[in-house]
């Protein structure tokens, strides 16, 4: 049985739909990080997000390195999770951004 080839077409695009979700890697600026425990709990919150990767808090820099799936979540959701948790979070410039 021959399969016409727009169906074939529409089975590939199908199949190559979560090719065309992309990652995302951001910085946010956390200030509020300012003991050994703090990176934990915005570390908790941030990957709490659905969507959200990995998290990676520093309390010596104040900052969170988040990627997270741009198809599924942004980076408004994740820092309001993470004021949420007590710790404003600020997206830093693309420039920072790795």
């Amino acid at each position: 049985m021959k399969l016409n080839t727009s169906v074939l077409a529409l089975i590939g695009f199908m199949a190559a739909g979560p090719v065309f979700a992309g990652e995302q890697t951001v910085t946010f600026s956390v200030p509020g990080m300012t003991c050994a425990s703090c990176p934990f709990i915005v570390e908790s919150a941030m990957i709490g997000v659905e969507g959200v990767v990995t998290v990676s808090a520093d309390a010596n820099t104040r900052t969170a390195l988040v990627i997270f799936d741009d198809a599924i979540t942004n980076a408004d959701d994740i820092a309001f999770a993470s004021t949420s948790a007590g710790y404003e979070a600020e997206l830093l410039p693309d420039d920072s951004n790795s």
